[in-house]
């Protein structure tokens, strides 16, 4: 069922989730950039703004996520799980950051669970912003990640001008309004026909080409794209990571013990399978020491069929992020491109 709430009304929400837990959404920065940040008053929140470099992954999948502390005890150590179990709110969240979570959650779900992940997922509640206008880099309609979603949200905001269409999508999602059920009324005829018909006008605002991961799929499944392909296009990859660190759904981490007063903390870090050292085995062998392997590696991973038929979706959520960040232009359109069309285009 779809609900409205009326613009100058989000203020008293967001107070209300502001008492529940702790509540992050896209704020202006110091210098002017937007970034997702732990909010203390509903007047922080951003509307409208382009995504931020950096996804919001980060609230369930840390950078240094502490996993188990490690103390001595006399001449024996005693090893403890480390969880979080702070509950949070994910606010104004743009469609193709919530599906990155969303693909996250369902890696991390798979056997063995991972229960340090899964609290922080169990407690975060999504409640994304759908993107009326997407943004310049953006080919979230190739990966069915954007601009408006079907799934992988708790509650959807659309914003209608004078009101938001507010769409539930889970019970966690009914919980965050029910705190002030008389803040919403259920959505009249005109308002939900208002937003199918920015909906449309959203997915028309892409390109007619932007990013076909289909045939690209079929090539990389079987085979058929060529070494000197690979090779010419890892000339053009510098092994800065930075595709990696702001991707929503990339998740390689290598583990670091961190010393403390009498004890140590063992941490998952993030880390990427494009660094040269990612692979590296204490024998001293290396399996990928090419640059060509590692990015063949990776891309299999995000665009082939036997990922998606595990994963359920191809391994990127069409945010544009590795376009900006990257300084070779092997980003995830020139190289599914490529890839298609078997020739790079330096």
């Amino acid at each position: 069922m779809a609900f409205a709430i009326e613009r100058q009304a989000i203020t008293k929400w967001l107070q209300k989730l502001l008492e529940s837990g702790e509540v992050i959404a896209p704020v202006r920065g110091p210098c002017g950039d937007i970034l997702f940040s732990t909010i203390h008053s509903p007047e922080k929140v951003e509307w409208n703004f382009q995504n931020p470099l950096h996804p919001p992954k980060q609230f369930v999948l840390p950078q240094t996520d502490p996993i188990v502390k490690i103390k001595r005890n006399g001449e024996r150590h005693e090893v403890a799980p480390t969880y979080d179990d702070t509950r949070r709110f994910l606010f104004n969240v743009r469609s193709c950051d919530a599906k990155g979570i969303a693909f996250l959650t369902r890696m991390y779900e798979m056997e063995p669970a991972d229960a340090s992940y899964l609290r922080r997922a169990n407690n975060l509640t999504i409640i994304s912003l759908a993107c009326n206008i997407p943004c310049p880099l953006g080919f979230c309609v190739c990966t069915d990640s954007g601009p408006f979603l079907r799934d992988s949200y708790d509650v959807q905001l659309t914003d209608l001008g004078e009101s938001y269409l507010v769409e539930v999508g889970s019970e966690k999602g009914e919980t965050a309004l029910s705190g002030v059920p008389n803040l919403f009324h259920p959505a009249t005829e005109d308002e939900v026909s208002q937003r199918k018909r920015l909906e449309i006008e959203a997915k028309n605002h892409f390109e007619q080409e932007t990013c076909h991961f289909a045939s690209a799929m079929r090539r990389i499944s079987t085979g058929r794209v060529q070494d000197a392909l690979w090779e010419k296009m890892s000339d053009s990859c510098l092994e800065c990571g930075g595709c990696n660190m702001v991707c929503p759904t990339c998740y390689c981490f290598s583990v670091k013990d961190l010393g403390r007063v009498g004890a140590w903390v063992r941490c998952r870090m993030w880390d990427s399978c494009q660094y040269a050292a990612f692979t590296l085995e204490a024998s001293g062998h290396n399996p990928r020491a090419h640059r060509k392997e590692r990015m063949k590696r990776r891309f299999f991973h995000k665009v082939s069929a036997q990922y998606y038929q595990r994963d359920g979706m191809v391994g990127c959520v069409g945010c544009g992020r590795c376009i900006k960040v990257c300084l070779g232009a092997t980003n995830m359109p020139a190289v599914v491109g490529a890839i298609r069309k078997g020739k790079w285009n330096e």
